[in-house]
């Protein structure tokens, strides 16, 4: 007689269950706004800090896949949303993981947003653990702003990501199917500049170092109109003269290790350009990791350089990862080299008269201590004046060799200076030299507050 009961209550606890047992990055239930559902199929949810520096959880539903890059660019979200490309529910929780708010977002909303009322809201079987957050979310009543109403009435398994959304293998599988379909070391798309179009068929990447912090790596990779070899990828004056000169045209392209495109460089014979910041680039990455990248890099429609050039660009591309070591790139440690006095030894004399010319804005001097693999431009005699000027402006002063390490024909120097814009504070930098032709010359510096 007692079975019976109690049957029933294990099926009951069996269907609760299994009711949000979604595939991890699914969603499933309805939005519906204004009498028109929309079906929700991909789950994110991301764990950050506030401005009280205290945890919070934000998770976001969505009727189309989308890229991380652009869940976790606030800008380039709410373009999305206008833009009429995605219907989602928002919803946050704090600390103690209660909702705090939730919210709709669609074109089709005359605020495109609806803030739903939280005491309006049922949860289901939410739950939080370390790779997700999940369960189901109902409204008792419509929800009502301005002239829009809504209703909503989902579940979801959203993968959690720290700081940023966690990756939706799901979603990213679509992206990737939607998409034209690329072989490695292949590119499609077009790069427009002042009204002039060309085809990127071609591409190449590597390894390289972070401008700003040398214990991370950049993903640099190139798309063009020709293939390129690796030797003139990584020869900076022979890529250069090679787009100057015609050969070949397109984009060299800088990503973080967040995936975040930071600098961009235009080959254009008549026209070539630099670009750099975060946040002002667009790449929806379809695979990211230091062995292999593919994904599509476009430009918010035409835009301006400098009030003198229109450009854009928009181009999908696969494509494996080189690391490929420059001398450069090459920094010496008490692992692979031999302790330099303070001072610098040889090394540390032919960088400090490198500095000595640098600073007194001679360029014929700085030319005797450069290095051939990183020869001093050949500038017209305006361009050569601006260059001095700004050097002089921004080199560090009171630069001092403090040691360093040497193997071979290769020394790192550590030095020390004081900052160009704000006296009295110090900089530190790391110098590479190497040895050419019986004398050290200058491969590259990098200085940091």
């Amino acid at each position: 007689m007692t079975l019976r009961p109690l049957g029933a209550l294990v099926l009951s606890l069996l269907a609760a269950a299994s009711a949000f047992a979604l595939e991890p990055g699914k969603a499933d239930g309805t939005i519906t706004i204004n009498r028109k559902p929309v079906k929700l199929k991909f789950a994110y949810a991301k764990k950050e800090k506030d401005f009280d520096k205290n945890d919070r959880y934000v998770v976001i539903l969505t009727d189309r896949p989308v890229p991380r890059a652009a869940l976790n660019d606030s800008m380039r979200w709410s373009k999305t949303i206008e833009s009429g490309n995605v219907v989602a529910a928002k919803l946050q929780f704090d600390k103690a993981k209660k909702l705090e708010q939730i919210e709709i977002d669609s074109k089709a909303l005359q605020h495109k947003s609806l803030p739903v009322m939280t005491n309006d809201v049922k949860l289901t079987g939410i739950t939080f653990s370390n790779s997700a957050i999940e369960g189901g979310v109902s409204v008792t009543k419509d929800q009502e702003f301005f002239t829009d109403v809504a209703v909503l009435d989902f579940k979801f398994s959203a993968p959690l990501g720290i700081e940023k959304f966690g990756d939706n293998a799901l979603a990213a599988k679509e992206l990737a199917a939607s998409g034209p379909k690329i072989a490695d070391g292949s590119a499609t798309g077009t790069l427009k500049v002042d009204g002039s179009s060309v085809k990127l068929t071609h591409a190449i990447a590597r390894l390289a170092p972070n401008a700003f912090d040398e214990k991370k790596k950049d993903v640099q990779v190139l798309l063009t109109d020709q293939p390129v070899t690796m030797e003139t990828f990584v020869d900076d004056r022979k890529l250069y003269d090679d787009a100057k000169n015609g050969k070949i045209q397109g984009l060299v392209l800088t990503v973080d290790d967040e995936e975040k495109p930071y600098h961009l460089q235009l080959l254009n014979a008549k026209n070539p350009m630099q670009l750099s910041g975060s946040g002002f680039f667009n790449f929806d990455a379809t695979d990211f990791s230091d062995k292999h990248v593919s994904g599509r890099f476009f430009s918010n429609g035409e835009e301006d350089f400098m009030e003198k050039h229109k450009y854009s660009y928009d181009v999908s591309f696969a494509v494996p990862v080189q690391l490929v070591a420059l001398p450069q790139e090459l920094t010496l440690d008490a692992s692979n080299g031999t302790k330099l006095p303070a001072g610098g030894g040889d090394p540390g004399k032919a960088y400090l008269a490198f500095d000595k010319a640098a600073r007194a804005g001679s360029f014929n001097d700085m030319k005797k201590y450069a290095s051939k693999k990183q020869p001093m431009p050949d500038l017209k005699p305006d361009e050569l004046k601006q260059m001095i000027e700004l050097m002089k402006l921004m080199r560090p002063s009171k630069v001092k060799v403090t040691g360093g390490f040497v193997s071979g024909d290769h020394a790192t120097l550590t030095v020390e200076g004081e900052d160009s814009m704000e006296k009295g504070k110090k900089t530190s930098g790391t110098i590479e030299m190497g040895l050419e032709d019986g004398g050290w010359k200058l491969l590259g510096e990098k200085w940091k507050s």
